[in-house]
């Protein structure tokens, strides 16, 4: 029987009409990447007066839920009701921040300790979370190019611009 919900340890959020959802290890910098993402979308203040197609969906907890009503089955991400709208800024604390929940996920962003493969086999840039198979980058927690990378990953995998 496949498992249906799950809670991840993941910050989530929906940029510009896709799903990301960033995990690693507590400290590594989830947030901040989600933070970086947001203000690079249109600016932080765009974000903070609700504008766009940009929100937060959930920062540190992340239930993950196998949506099967398309005939593509679909991860979708929803908000713990106690954290609904709240991102942890380091060295600031909790801010209020509009947010989206439920919302689909189309990337998996894992933050690493090491250095990711320059060039990894096209098998392993997919995961398989509930039985839903999702687009997968590494990226390693000092990148300066993080945010760069994550939009490249989103944009080659759901444009179909992928080279295999």
């Amino acid at each position: 029987m496949t498992e249906t919900t799950k809670l991840i340890h993941a910050t989530s959020i929906f940029l510009d009409g896709y799903g990301i959802f960033i995990c690693g290890p507590a400290g590594i910098g989830k947030s901040a990447l989600a933070l970086d993402l947001l203000n690079d979308a249109h600016g932080f203040d765009f974000i903070l007066l609700n504008g766009g197609n940009n929100f937060l969906v959930a920062d540190d907890q992340t239930h993950m839920a196998r949506d099967t009503q398309d005939s593509k089955p679909l991860l979708l991400a929803h908000c713990p009701k106690n954290i609904e709208g709240l991102l942890e800024v380091r060295g600031l604390g909790l801010i209020k921040l509009p947010f989206r929940s439920p919302a689909p996920m189309h990337l998996y962003v894992e933050i690493i300790d090491n250095m990711p493969a320059r060039m990894p086999e096209p098998k392993n840039q997919t995961r398989t979370i509930l039985g839903v198979e999702i687009a997968y980058i590494q990226i390693y927690k000092h990148d300066r190019m993080a945010k760069a990378r994550v939009r490249a990953a989103l944009y080659a995998h759901t444009r179909a611009k992928l080279v295999t």
